[in-house]
């Protein structure tokens, strides 16, 4: 009967970090590919406001007293 080693601690905490890793660096590019689809999906309707904006002269800051 053969018997293994176990295997030391160090070596399982250093399988579950890069484990972790690249958990969170899959969660952070499905993060970031939502965001840029849901800039892509309204840019045409930021346009379109950023144009009514300008038509109507909105600028930032108080209004001056008329």
């Amino acid at each position: 009967m053969r018997r293994y080693r176990a295997r030391s601690s160090a070596a399982a905490r250093m399988r579950t970090e890069v484990t972790a890793r690249r958990v969170l660096k899959a969660q952070a590019l499905v993060l970031g590919a939502a965001a840029l689809a849901l800039l892509v999906r309204e840019l045409p309707g930021i346009r379109r406001e950023v144009r009514i904006w300008r038509m109507i002269d909105v600028r930032c800051g108080a209004k001056r007293p008329r």
